[in-house]
């Protein structure tokens, strides 16, 4: 297929789907009536959708950011005068606060 016929070719589907859109048909409704393939016709839709986007819409291959979430602690602290703290006390580890008080002691 020359670039002509391409051409011609994405004209008569614009034709086709501005014609389906005025229709109110689904676009395999439209096709029986029209005696269309309905896998053409859906593949020139997306061609044609595609190609009408803005090209800052545009996906492409490539990096996206990753932004890490900010852990927020869980359980309790405990704030020592001398500016120590222990986080994260939770019901399965008071035996190692305990004993870590202990030792502090």
């Amino acid at each position: 297929m020359d670039m002509s016929d391409a051409t011609e070719g994405a004209s008569f589907w614009q034709l086709h789907i501005a014609a389906w859109q005025q229709s109110g048909l689904t676009q395999k409704a439209y096709c029986e009536h029209q005696e269309l393939r309905y896998s053409t016709f859906g593949y020139w839709v997306r061609k044609l959708r595609r190609a009408a986007e803005p090209a800052t819409e545009k996906k492409g291959a490539g990096f996206v950011p990753v932004i890490p979430a900010t852990v927020q602690p869980t359980g309790l602290t405990l704030s020592l005068p001398n500016g120590l703290e222990i986080r994260g006390i939770e019901a399965n580890n008071l035996g190692l606060v305990r004993d870590l008080l202990g030792m502090l002691a």
